[in-house]
């Protein structure tokens, strides 16, 4: 692998970005699951190893899903990137404590779609787990109230994007064949 740039790096001025998180989808992490590469290096596919399994969107308290992507480095030199998200659920009724073991213990791929209509994917090579999963309910009557969730993980790349929601939206539904 070479280290060195192989073109140049650019922006575009004459598009609009918006910063935030606009939804978030969460599937089981699997080092099986695979992923079809477009001739940009974007996302084309995912195809998920085992049978009815399904991406899941997560219904947030809008202003409070985040991202990070960070480069990092261990003591021996050696760098490698931290995925990093962070949500808040509002609800606190059985579908969220049913959900509380999974949520806390297991590990997952995650698919962010920023405002800006950028689908990008975290946990890829090695999953998010979670660091936090905790409760508050505020004190006054306008304070923010939920389960605030917080996964991360340690990654061979920055997150991809994929060519866009489609692709995960292909995985969360239900395939319906009209004869």
């Amino acid at each position: 692998m070479s280290c060195k740039l192989q073109s140049n790096i650019t922006k575009n001025n004459c598009n609009y970005t918006v910063a935030g998180v606009k939804a978030v989808y969460l599937f089981n992490y699997d080092s099986a699951n695979t992923y079809e590469l477009g001739t940009n290096g974007e996302i084309d596919t995912i195809a998920l190893a085992e049978n009815n399994a399904k991406a899941y969107k997560i219904d947030f308290v809008d202003g409070t899903a985040s991202f990070t992507d960070d480069l990092a480095e261990n003591g021996n030199g050696g760098k490698y990137r931290t995925h990093t998200l962070n949500f808040s659920i509002s609800n606190y009724d059985y579908n969220i404590l049913n959900e509380d073991k999974a949520l806390s213990l297991g590990r997952y791929t995650a698919v962010v779609v920023d405002k800006s209509g950028r689908a990008i994917i975290l946990g890829r090579n090695n999953g998010l787990s979670a660091t936090s999963f905790n409760y508050s309910s505020g004190a006054a009557d306008a304070d923010a109230n939920g389960w605030t969730v917080v996964m991360a993980g340690t990654e061979l790349e920055m997150g991809r994007l994929l060519k866009d929601e489609s692709v995960i939206k292909a995985i969360t539904e239900p395939s319906i064949i009209i004869p």
